[in-house]
C-alpha cells in the first residue's frame, strides 16, 4: 500500500471516529466522558497528526529515492 493510500485511510478512519465520538458525546456528558476524551480522543488526534506528517515525509523520501534510481 502506498503512503498516500495509507494517509487516505488514516484520514477516513479518523473522521469516522470523530463523527462517532460526537454522536456519543450527545448522550454521554459526565466527567468520565470528559476524562475519556482527554485521555484517548485528544491524544489520538495528536498522534494521528504526527503520523500524517511522518507519512508525508516518507512519501517525499521514497519519491526522491525512486527518482535517483532512474
Amino acid at each position: 500500500m502506498s503512503s498516500a493510500a495509507s494517509r487516505g485511510l488514516l484520514t477516513l478512519a479518523t473522521r469516522q471516529l470523530q463523527a462517532r465520538w460526537s454522536e456519543t458525546r450527545n448522550s454521554w456528558r459526565d466527567s468520565k466522558a470528559a476524562d475519556f476524551e482527554e485521555l484517548y480522543i485528544s491524544e489520538l488526534a495528536h498522534c494521528v497528526n504526527s503520523a500524517m506528517r511522518v507519512l508525508e515525509e516518507l512519501e517525499h523520501l521514497l519519491d526522491k529515492i525512486h527518482a535517483d534510481c532512474e
